[in-house]
């Protein structure tokens, strides 16, 4: 025997089950478009660390100069954080991720016009400034989309897309540079990123609002930069980011050159050899972002202060293994180690602070990270012309150690600071 469900009740019943499912849908295109668009940020920033093996023969650079152009990128774009942020927070995440994606397509194409060292600085500085408010935008696109239960991981799959679009903008990278030549590439990838921004602008805009969400009052109370400053876990795990980003940018700047140097690899097989560790960590970073979202918050310092900890040994490991496969070994577990950190950090704006803040500290925390990236490239730069390898190595190390030791003093608690007037 059946019960009869009253008439009444069949149209709403209908209409929450039209609703949900259409709630689903635009959470995979949203999903779908910033995977997208994450994917083509990192091939367009990783490009340059192969381009600038051609480039600094055409324009005749010095160890010294290299460095300079492997930073500039980060100095505008750790600034553009935290603008970025204050305008994800304010004016909704779409408008200011496609006016990103726009913006530093354009200079990635125009990075292809190149003709002397000033020039290519100035196109990489105004390159930072389009892909500056990214990150802490996607943060705010995520709390304005998906329920706080599934966020790390969602945060990790398009922090994932760093390693995806390095391996595959790797490959395909050296290839096209041997191919076509470093100018044309750099044409052929704003043309991809101007693709990507019309498709983002085409996605829905709706704001979900999560009932779970312990922030919910925010509305009522909007915090202030100040409130956010006088947050001590804020700076701790900014510190923790800056430290891993003295490492995994560092590195990721200058592999290249002394794959090449060192190990006499030509581009197209450093590429190819990339790839793997990259592809690695693709697959680590959301199995961590997973964890994360099922971890009790007492134990992600432990998570994070580990990770660190693991990156620093294996990247210290690297100048001294003689065979090719064990160096690839050595830097694959290095990169398993980072993606720890790298989800952990990312996840905690979005899981451990008010969702009315989430671009905000993403770009402060994200401000450190990058300030990283602006000193590294420099610094190993002036390090390999004085004094060599070991002690380039040794400086990208000591960066993950400091993380390890910050990680360690964050506090995380079950519900998120208020951060009140």
């Amino acid at each position: 025997m059946t019960t009869a469900v009253p008439a009444a009740a069949r149209p709403a019943s209908q209409a929450a089950d039209a609703s949900l499912g259409a709630s689903r849908t635009r959470r995979a295109i949203v999903l779908v478009a910033l995977f997208a668009a994450w994917a083509v940020a990192y091939t367009d920033r990783i490009v340059i660390g192969t381009a600038i093996i051609p480039i600094s023969r055409e324009l005749a650079l010095s160890d010294a100069a290299k460095g300079y152009v492997l930073g500039a990128f980060y100095a505008t774009y750790a600034l553009m954080q935290l603008g970025g942020g204050a305008l994800a927070d304010r004016f909704g995440a779409r408008r200011v991720l496609v006016g990103c994606l726009a913006l530093w397509s354009l200079f990635t194409a125009l990075t292809g016009a190149a003709w002397s060292l000033g020039s290519l600085l100035a196109f990489r500085l105004l390159f930072g400034i389009g892909e500056g408010s990214f990150a802490p935008a996607s943060s705010t696109a995520i709390v304005q989309t998906f329920p706080a239960r599934v966020r790390a991981r969602v945060q990790a799959l398009l922090c994932s897309t760093v390693f995806l679009g390095s391996a595959v903008g790797a490959a395909s990278v050296g290839w096209t540079i041997a191919r076509f030549g470093w100018r044309q590439t750099f044409v052929m990838l704003g043309a991809l990123g101007a693709m990507v921004a019309f498709a983002l602008f085409v996605v829905p805009s709706r704001r979900h609002i999560d009932p779970a969400d312990a922030s919910g009052h925010a509305a009522q109370a909007r915090p202030r930069w100040r409130d956010i400053a006088r947050e001590p876990l804020v700076w701790r795990v900014a510190l923790t980011w800056f430290g891993c980003c003295v490492l995994a940018l560092g590195l990721q700047a200058w592999l290249p050159v002394w794959l090449m140097r060192t190990r006499g690899i030509d581009l197209l097989h450093i590429g190819l050899i990339s790839a793997i560790p990259l592809l690695a960590s693709f697959v680590g970073t959301n199995l961590a972002g997973f964890v994360i979202d099922r971890l009790p918050a007492a134990r992600l310092k432990h998570l994070l202060a580990g990770g660190a900890l693991a990156s620093a040994a294996f990247a210290a490991a690297m100048p001294f293994v003689a065979s090719l496969p064990a160096l690839i070994v050595c830097w694959t577990l290095c990169m398993l180690a980072f993606d720890v950190v790298y989800a952990g950090v990312f996840a905690i704006p979005l899981k451990h602070f008010p969702a009315s803040v989430a671009g905000r500290t993403t770009g402060l925390i994200n401000f450190a990270g990058q300030l990283a990236g602006a000193i590294s490239p420099v610094v190993v730069g002036a390090l390999v012309g004085h004094a060599g390898w070991t002690a380039a190595f040794a400086f990208l190390t000591s960066g993950a150690l400091i993380a390890s030791v910050a990680a360690l003093g964050c506090r995380f608690q079950m519900r998120p600071p208020t951060l009140s007037h």
